[in-house]
């Protein structure tokens, strides 16, 4: 069952109340979904989610039937009326009931973790069709069940020719010498805040590299992050018994400090379009 927090959702076009869930209790198990982060009142990027959103809803065959500014106002409303301004949005697509619009239980870092870097495990996983986003309950219990008992904050996933891929609910990156590498795009879930680091590496002349990083090979790194929506961008201290000075890596504390400059100059930029 989804956590479905505040007061009101909408399924499709119909505002409803928490307190019934009725059209959660007919999803089926794989359902086409995208997470937003809500921050001061305004969804982050609210556009590319959008449009990747849309797209894995037309690779299973489903497409959205809103518009893109339908959906939009629809989720301004969603903020509003909630007064919630610093919560994730889940929206979730199905065949059968449509399409459900509505905050979620939430989890965000603490400064510590920015300051300090997080804890990560491996666990030798791999997700089908890496590019959509689907929800999977096994592959979602398998990842947890690694978190609890490691105290990992984060999953990395391991495929079968024994290469890092993605975090199990984020993007990895690398830092080995001046270069960033990162998996193959083909590979993993084309994150947002992940396109947006692309941007970053590009705009600050940073050697960004998309290749197959082997587990074998991470003796020799000089720092790693992972990146997300509830995330942003989030050093790592350890990867296993690997220790790292991540949170002194010049390259990875310039990507952060851009991203929070790209992220403030969004809201502000949004501010004045609030529907």
């Amino acid at each position: 069952m989804e956590y479905v927090e505040q007061n009101l959702y909408y399924h499709n076009d119909k505002e409803q109340s928490t307190d019934n869930l009725h059209p959660f209790e007919q999803l089926t198990e794989k359902n086409v979904y995208e997470v937003i982060r809500v921050k001061e009142g305004i969804p982050l990027f609210l556009e590319d989610h959008l449009l990747r959103f849309r797209t894995s809803a037309l690779y299973v065959g489903n497409p959205l039937t809103d518009s893109d500014n339908t959906l939009i106002s629809r989720l301004y409303q969603l903020i509003n009326k909630n007064s919630a301004f610093d919560q994730n949005i889940k929206l979730i697509w199905n065949k059968d009931i449509g399409l459900l619009a509505f905050f979620t239980k939430s989890f965000y870092p603490p400064r510590s973790y920015y300051q300090s870097g997080i804890k990560t495990t491996l666990l030798n996983l791999e997700r089908e069709d890496p590019n959509i986003k689907l929800q999977r309950e096994e592959y979602q219990k398998t990842v947890l069940a690694k978190r609890e008992k490691t105290g990992a904050y984060e999953v990395l996933l391991v495929d079968q020719e024994d290469n890092l891929t993605e975090g199990s609910r984020s993007n990895l990156f690398i830092v080995k010498g001046d270069k960033l590498y990162t998996s193959p795009a083909k590979n993993v879930l084309l994150g947002i805040v992940r396109s947006k680091v692309v941007d970053i590496c590009r705009q600050q002349q940073i050697d960004i590299i998309e290749q197959k990083i082997p587990v074998s090979e991470l003796n020799t790194i000089d720092g790693a992050f992972i990146s997300g929506t509830g995330n942003d961008i989030l050093p790592i201290a350890s990867i296993n018994n690997i220790a790292l000075e991540s949170i002194k890596n010049p390259i990875i504390l310039t990507i952060m400090r851009e991203y929070y400059r790209l992220v403030n100059q969004y809201i502000v930029s949004k501010k004045g379009f609030k529907r």
